[in-house]
């Protein structure tokens, strides 16, 4: 999702962090700064926001992320309720989704396709998702070590997501 954040322009790019003691939300976190980091932008704690798991963390994170104005101009969230929950609150206050701030999540739930502003998405393979893990749990119940296993994913793009905003030109003195 990073990647497609910076393709599209976006160089402040803030991030809805999920619950700390989560390996899913950690490796989100650190997939995150890995993508900045491989395009040559040196990632800012200021542009993480910690927001749980909820869409009520996520509109309380949104509230945050307005009151310290980062300067970001796309928001990128652990999952789809928390970005959800932000998008509604930015909304809430007037912000312009995607014209004034991007928004983009995690997991292609239901809603996310019918939310105010359809939300850009990663969509996991559930199905493939379910099998790899009975196959994992099946290993480990016949003694074996199974090595961890990455399945991609895919971005779902939908309106929520749009180039990076061009600063406004200082109009002269008149």
């Amino acid at each position: 999702m990073t990647r497609h954040l910076l393709s599209l322009g976006h160089r402040r790019i803030a991030f809805l962090a999920g619950p700390t003691h989560s390996p899913w939300a950690q490796e989100r976190l650190e997939g995150y700064r890995r993508t900045l980091r491989e395009a040559d932008i040196a990632p800012d704690d200021q542009l993480v926001f910690h927001a749980g798991s909820t869409i009520e963390e996520g509109a309380s994170a949104a509230l945050q992320f307005i009151q310290e104005d980062p300067g970001a101009t796309a928001l990128q969230a652990v999952n789809d309720l928390v970005a959800i929950g932000a998008a509604d609150a930015l909304l809430n206050q007037g912000v312009r989704i995607p014209r004034d701030l991007s928004v983009a999540g995690f997991g292609n739930v239901l809603v996310s396709e019918f939310f105010r502003v359809p939300l850009t998405t990663v969509r996991q393979p559930k199905l493939r998702l379910g099998s790899v893990a009975m196959d994992l749990m099946q290993r480990l119940l016949d003694g074996e070590r199974p090595a961890s296993v990455r399945i991609p994913a895919e971005t779902v793009f939908r309106a929520s997501t749009g180039a990076a905003p061009v600063p406004a030109e200082p109009r002269a003195a008149g």
